[in-house]
């Protein structure tokens, strides 16, 4: 699972760009001692990832004795070989490409890069990532460095703990040298059948890791596969939250409301929400709330727009880790996309929404995040709880329970959305913002007469 750190976004527009399968230099392809250099750090990391994974198996007592032994490495060696790792992956890049291109550089190898290669450590020929790189040999033309990277990434994502972390820092490091980080990029399908045929195969060469239950399986190699993909595209800006709101601004019936879009008053927009909010998160390629934000950021720079996001952010938590900080920012709407789970999260919440009001902002939810007919009482924001904080509440329930792609909104987790459900969420939130689809308003007046009104909004 990602490690959901909060954090909040600002919407800037990237260039997109893609990288080639083999390795290019500014000057064009690399040359053979190049090439050395660019292995050699592709390697060290290799390293250096399991060297973090032995001192895992150590401290679980899980995983296969012989693929994660440290072969007479203290812990305390272990770990500085993963200290070495952090720095490496810190150094300024432009000197370590100049260092590859064996050119003039500040980048000086003998401080964490020549220790981690140093390392006694042996990688068994069963570690997924020598599994991985044994596959793709043999199913692509790329060169060793591409193909280290990739299966690096793997191996780093079948540990799952540090998919928010080091996975990440792993890839804009290897992006930045110019790697492919994606089995796309190098002519490989990537459908999750696709991903799961792979996974049988290598599930039945890869020794038990130390990671979680199953870490190995077909299915564990599938959703890392998935994963690994569609952060690959985000990461380049092949496919992300822009490209969506681009398509999203191109629809007929978002189009005709662009004149809206644009003349949108000067406001700020706050979103507090868990996973489903987070532009961070593998299963879709923009999630509806970052999408919004970019279409608004194309469109219209009078409205102000940010997140506040966490996994699995509860009322209660929103309320201690982000809600002085979004007061102090003074938004004029607030959305909450937050799980509610006990009598403290409604509290919390009728706390937040008295203070925004009082403050001079208006606060709305959705309905439901999910199908309607689904009990998913951890993501409903509508009846009692609605009346009591007198948010508006922008129904989308029947809608995602009808939708004609409902049967692809689940990715493979089963909790999260996939880019369809997330294409309409944001559809309707945009609609929302300039007031051209209906929304029942769950005001005090509302919950005193016992009726609900509807209008636009």
């Amino acid at each position: 699972m990602i490690r959901h750190q909060a954090r909040f976004c600002t919407f800037v527009i990237l260039s997109a760009c893609s990288i080639a399968p083999g390795i290019q230099g500014e000057n064009g392809p690399l040359q053979r001692g190049d090439r050395a250099r660019l292995e050699r750090l592709v390697e060290a990391n290799v390293i250096a990832t399991h060297a973090y994974q032995v001192i895992l198996a150590k401290k679980s007592g899980k995983g296969d004795r012989d693929c994660y032994s440290p072969n007479g490495l203290s812990e305390s060696e272990l770990e500085e070989v993963v200290a070495h790792q952090a720095s490496l992956l810190k150094e300024d890049l432009v000197q370590v490409l100049s260092w590859t291109r064996g050119q003039p550089s500040k980048f000086d190898p003998s401080k964490d890069l020549d220790p981690i290669l140093a390392a006694p450590l042996k990688l068994s020929p069963k570690l997924p990532v020598n599994v991985f790189s044994g596959y793709l040999s043999g199913v692509a033309k790329a060169d060793g460095a591409t193909i280290r990277a990739i299966a690096c990434l793997y191996q780093c994502c079948l540990e799952m703990e540090r998919d928010g972390t080091l996975l990440w820092d792993l890839m804009d490091y290897f992006i930045a040298l110019g790697l492919a980080t994606y089995v796309g990029q190098l002519g490989l399908p990537g459908t999750d059948a696709d991903f799961m045929a792979v996974g049988e195969k290598l599930a039945l060469m890869t020794c038990d890791s130390p990671f979680q239950d199953n870490a190995t399986s077909p299915f564990a190699w599938q959703i890392c596969g998935r994963k690994i993909w569609n952060w690959g595209l985000k990461n380049l800006h092949l496919r992300d939250q822009f490209a969506m709101a681009r398509e999203l601004l191109d629809e007929p019936g978002i189009r005709i409301l662009l004149p809206r879009i644009k003349t949108l008053p000067l406001q700020r927009i706050a979103v507090i929400g868990h996973s489903f909010t987070m532009q961070s998160h593998w299963s879709t390629p923009g999630s509806f709330a970052a999408v919004v934000g970019a279409a608004l950021g194309l469109t219209n720079q009078r409205v102000q727009y940010r997140q506040w996001a966490s996994g699995g952010l509860t009322a209660s938590r929103a309320y201690k880790m982000f809600y002085q900080d979004v007061l102090a920012w003074k938004p004029d709407l607030v959305l909450f996309t937050v799980a509610m789970r006990t009598d403290q999260d409604l509290a919390d919440l009728k706390t937040m929404c008295s203070g925004f009001s009082s403050a001079g902002a208006k606060g709305c939810a959705f309905d439901t995040l999910r199908d309607s007919s689904e009990d998913a009482i951890r993501n409903q924001m509508g009846g009692d709880a609605a009346k009591e904080t007198g948010l508006t509440i922008i129904e989308v329930g029947q809608l995602l329970a009808t939708a004609p792609d409902k049967a692809e909104f689940l990715c493979l987790d089963k909790i999260h959305m996939t880019e369809p459900y997330h294409r309409l969420m944001a559809r309707e939130w945009l609609k929302f913002l300039v007031g051209a689809r209906t929304a029942r308003l769950a005001l005090r007046e509302t919950a005193e007469s016992g009726t609900t009104k509807g209008g636009k909004t």
